[in-house]
């Protein structure tokens, strides 16, 4: 996987546990790894290509089939952020990942593994919303407070609510019209 995007078509090829083919007791990455890998391959302009090897009867493992679901459920959320999106400098600023769909970015916030919980505040700097413009959690109906600040950062904050059920786990996307 390249460090920054590339002025070409590119895609990462990768396997989801140890090895190509299936393998008794394989070690399966973590969903929350997979979606990492997903978020930070789009915003750098790739596709990924994720391979899993089925049993000898065809069957995929189970590990596999349950991450595959909860990809899914993650994208029925936010493939927005990810289909048809193009990268958007910079591409990635900690643990926020940009796409652009047309004047619409995309601010993919990756979730620390460790506590899954969502912060106070998300902050940036990157691409800024656009002056009075809204910025929307996917799966949040109302817009969240924001401001940029005199250093170009851009601070989210996060309502109490929306911390303690956030709408989805791994990663939290926001959207918002770019700044001309």
């Amino acid at each position: 996987m390249p460090d920054k995007p590339l002025p070409y078509v590119w895609e990462t090829c990768m396997t989801m546990g140890d090895q190509w083919s299936f393998k008794p007791d394989d070690n399966y990455k973590s969903t929350h790894r997979l979606i990492q890998l997903l978020v930070d391959i789009v915003a750098k302009g790739g596709n990924f290509l994720l391979n899993v090897g089925p049993r000898p009867n065809g069957a995929l493992p189970t590990e596999a089939v349950e991450r595959l679901n909860e990809i899914g459920d993650w994208m029925s959320l936010n493939g927005q952020a990810i289909y048809n999106t193009r990268p958007v400098a910079p591409y990635k600023d900690g643990q926020v990942a940009f796409t652009r769909r047309g004047k619409t970015v995309y601010a993919i916030y990756i979730v620390d593994s460790d506590s899954g919980a969502l912060p106070d505040e998300i902050s940036f700097t990157g691409p800024k919303p656009a002056q009075g413009s809204m910025v929307y959690m996917l799966g949040v109906p109302a817009p969240m407070s924001w401001e940029t600040d005199a250093n170009g950062q851009t601070n989210i904050k996060i309502p109490p609510d929306v911390r303690q059920a956030p709408p989805c786990g791994h990663a939290v996307v926001f959207r918002f019209g770019l700044e001309r």
